[in-house]
């Protein structure tokens, strides 16, 4: 639903009878409400030791509406704004716990020449520039250590993304602490660096965070966003409730479409050092393969592995994972899918532990999941 106002409250009138003149009585402002509806039903094969049949929300995409805004200034540029709420459809509460506009809410200002720069919570450079990899692997590395599902969000940041030149762009982003005892008291940022030529599309991006869940400043950069029970290396491994002191984040991926096969393959290198000295590396390998057998019909594989070293408890855990889909769009709005995520942990992994679900009693878990997906 996309409505284009006119003199929105008022404008035009209170430019006038402000002075302000003609340009600013005539800009125009475009407001877009939009919003994706997902879910299903799924069988999980061992949680904690049991099957599991249930309704899940957001099976092929997580559900989310808002409001997306933009006034033209004039000489290419323009002000901007997005809103966006996450939501469970299976029980209707918010997601993001329970943010109004837990997704994004940010304002700003574009320009052709320039580029964007905005300010509020907003997605990080994992997401913008290796995110799309993760998405269309249909599966997500093993909790979510990478970011790549953007289970992490970037608040009080401040982020530049630079115009196109030569088939390159970049980005940078800052996430202050807002906390008078630290600058690093819960701070974050990320670069990311991207090319794409033709049907070639490479990018690379870092971000770290400092302090993320912090006891003196729970609603810094990172917020209470760290703490989800989905974000399973977020503790320590070897002290309860100890959270990370530091994560660092670097991540490589690009796509190459070849006719009707879309391939991609990621890289992601993953540093936690623990508030009790412990440390955690992970490394993510990952390829896909999306394939549009007819214009409604796209077949989709991919193959993640993750490869880990504590150095306190001296264990190597390794996960390999499986994801296959088939999705087929009723029209371009709505799409069904099934998917198939199998699990097998490896090296000193005790449990499988697919994204999303508790944890297997034993190295293996596999999910099937029928979804359906509506956009507006």
């Amino acid at each position: 639903m996309k409505t284009t106002i006119l003199a929105r409250l008022g404008l035009a009138g209170f430019a006038a009878a402000m002075g302000l003149g003609a340009s600013a009585a005539h800009a125009q402002s475009n407001v877009t409400i939009y919003g994706l509806i997902s879910g299903g039903v799924g069988y999980v094969s061992n949680q904690g030791g049991s099957k599991n049949w249930q309704a899940l929300s957001g099976t092929n995409q997580n559900p989310r509406w808002g409001f997306r805004g933009s006034e033209d200034l004039g000489n290419g540029t323009k002000a901007i704004f997005t809103l966006e709420a996450g939501f469970s459809i299976v029980n209707g509460t918010g997601a993001q716990n329970g943010r109004a506009f837990g997704r994004q809410s940010f304002v700003g200002l574009s320009d052709k020449q320039w580029g964007t720069l905005t300010l509020g919570r907003q997605y990080d450079t994992i997401h913008d520039y290796v995110g799309p990899i993760i998405i269309s692997s249909n599966g997500v590395n093993i909790g979510d250590n990478d970011n790549g599902y953007n289970d992490i969000r970037m608040q009080n940041s401040v982020k530049w993304v630079s115009p196109t030149v030569g088939g390159f762009h970049g980005t940078a982003q800052y996430g202050f602490s807002n906390s008078a005892t630290g600058f690093r008291n819960n701070n974050a940022y990320s670069f990311g660096l991207g090319y794409k030529y033709g049907d070639f599309d490479w990018n690379a991006a870092y971000a770290q965070y400092n302090n993320p869940f912090s006891g003196t400043n729970n609603d810094g950069a990172i917020a209470n966003d760290y703490a989800s029970p989905l974000l399973i290396f977020s503790k320590s491994a070897t002290r309860a409730n100890v959270y990370a002191r530091e994560q660092r984040i670097f991540a490589t991926g690009g796509f190459y479409r070849w006719g009707p096969a879309l391939i991609g393959a990621m890289f992601s290198d993953v540093n936690y050092t623990y508030l009790d000295n412990s440390h955690l590396h992970l490394q993510n390998y990952n390829l896909t393969l999306n394939y549009n057998v007819t214009p409604a019909l796209v077949l989709g594989a991919a193959y993640g592995f993750t490869a880990g070293k504590y150095d306190v408890i001296n264990t190597r855990p390794q996960w390999h994972q499986v994801n296959l889909q088939a999705d087929y769009w009723l029209s371009k709005r709505t799409d069904v899918a099934l998917t198939l995520n199998a699990q097998q942990a490896a090296g000193d992994a005790q449990v499988a532990q697919l994204f999303g679900y508790a944890a297997s009693s034993t190295k293996r878990q596999m999910a099937v999941t029928l979804g359906m997906r509506h956009t507006f």
